[in-house]
């Protein structure tokens, strides 16, 4: 299974990478579009500060990918 971890500069992302490779699972960390499409699973990690979180979401264009992902 293919594991994504959306990064977007903010959230508990290596944490959440950490906890998951303690249970033996690999993920890759990335905002690339065509990596989290393809991806089996994909995690968006909490924590931050919403205002700026959305901000860079949009502006990377994963606002819209996000919503996209089933």
């Amino acid at each position: 299974m293919k594991l994504a971890i959306i990064k977007y500069n903010a959230g508990n992302i290596h944490s959440v990478d950490c906890a998951l490779r303690r249970l033996g699972i690999e993920a890759v960390i990335t905002a690339d579009k065509e990596v989290l499409l393809s991806a089996d699973k994909v995690i968006f990690p909490g924590v931050g500060e919403a205002g700026t979180t959305m901000e860079h979401l949009r502006s990377s264009g994963l606002d819209k990918l996000i919503v996209s992902l089933r």
